[in-house]
């Protein structure tokens, strides 16, 4: 590793390490810059979609993770009252995706993996960027450790807060999504309570819904809450068990083996470049949890930047940086932020009828656009 890397990377997510590993697997030096003194052991985002595999797979780290995963093959939209039911068979993806199919597997099991795959010291714990500095040949971070740091280009890959972004001067359009989410973990094999249930599946009835996720060891179950209704209220017994009851009627006793309630907030950075400082995942964009697109897309900044900085650092014009920062904002502008909110039904009791009306052509689109195959590697180079 050399001493003055050419890319410096604030964040050791997943995003920023994918980022310093598809560079790294490019030759080129990076360092990662990170203010927790270890990978954040917090339950984040836990679907990972079909170009997302691809990345991973690219990058070498997949195949031994796949085993202790989820793989999810269908998806299940089903009416509670009268037992109608759609399902879409991700299979249909085979000819554009080396693994069509979601795959389930909480983020914090996976960046371990990607740490490993770094050469030895490429990772700087409990050095959070405090301070910059830009000319016409690098940029100077400085970190909170004390060490100072030299290199071409620098990426925010350090989350929502942006520190970061922050000090690059780049603006956030944001706010608070007026639902929150109530998320209710079960051992309970929910595929034993559901026909026709694989590993993921969205349950309707006349005014709203609930999404069954199937991780490693649970399931989860998440539901939206009202904003007037207090955090204390969504956790209490009672209404969690009727939530429960709503929708999986005669199981609300269903084992409950934790429970949390959780803010969804939306975001958009005002532009993806300042300088030499460029950003990637959360701290550029924030969106609706359903689909779990939010971490995917960033994983997807962070592939299609590796291959427009090793064509920059190469030798092309500093402009395709411009380029693929244009890019990947109208991404989250035009695809991401519509696509995840527009998720959401509009009219519950009619959902699960719309789905089932698809023809295969209107099936293969919207299992290409709820997969980010086509938003994937836009803005990508080289």
């Amino acid at each position: 590793m050399p001493d003055e890397p050419a890319v410096l990377i604030a964040g050791a997510g997943p995003v920023g390490l994918v980022l310093a590993l598809a560079l790294t697997r490019r030759g080129i030096g990076v360092r990662v810059l990170e203010k927790r003194a270890t990978l954040s052991a917090a339950s984040r985002a836990s679907t990972f979609h079909p170009p997302t595999l691809d990345a991973l797979a690219e990058l070498g780290v997949l195949a031994p993770l796949l085993p202790d995963g989820v793989r999810v093959d269908r998806i299940l939209w089903r009416q509670v009252e009268t037992g109608a039911a759609a399902t879409l068979d991700l299979g249909i993806l085979a000819a554009e995706t080396g693994h069509p199919f979601r795959w389930h597997r909480e983020q914090q099991d996976v960046t371990p993996a990607l740490l490993a795959a770094l050469p030895a010291g490429c990772v700087r714990f409990g050095a959070g960027v405090t301070a910059l500095a830009q000319d016409d040949t690098g940029i100077t971070l400085h970190a909170a450790d004390g060490s100072t740091h030299r290199a071409r280009y620098a990426v925010g890959c350090d989350g929502a807060s942006g520190a970061l972004r922050g000090l690059a001067g780049i603006g956030v359009e944001g706010s608070d999504y007026a639902h929150r989410v109530l998320r209710v973990l079960t051992p309970r094999d929910l595929r034993q309570v559901v026909p026709g249930l694989d590993g993921l599946g969205y349950l309707y009835d006349a005014t709203g819904s609930c999404s069954l996720l199937r991780m490693p060891e649970v399931w989860r179950l998440i539901f939206r809450i009202p904003p007037e209704m207090t955090e204390a209220d969504a956790m209490e017994a009672a209404h969690v068990r009727g939530r429960i009851g709503r929708f999986l009627p005669g199981h609300e006793d269903l084992e409950i083996a934790g429970q949390d309630v959780y803010g969804v907030k939306r975001a958009m950075a005002t532009s993806y470049r300042a300088g030499r400082v460029l950003l990637a995942g959360d701290a550029a964009h924030l969106t609706n949890t359903r689909g779990g697109m939010n971490m995917n897309a960033g994983i997807h900044d962070a592939m299609t930047l590796a291959s427009t900085l090793a064509r920059v650092l190469g030798g092309a014009p500093d402009r395709l940086l411009q380029d693929w920062a244009a890019a990947r904002l109208r991404v989250v502008r035009e695809a991401l932020l519509p696509r995840s909110e527009g998720r959401v039904a509009a009219d519950p009791a009619a959902e699960v009828a719309r789905m089932a009306a698809l023809n295969p052509d209107q099936a293969l689109v919207w299992a290409r656009e709820a997969s980010m195959l086509d938003m994937a590697r836009v803005g990508e180079t080289g």
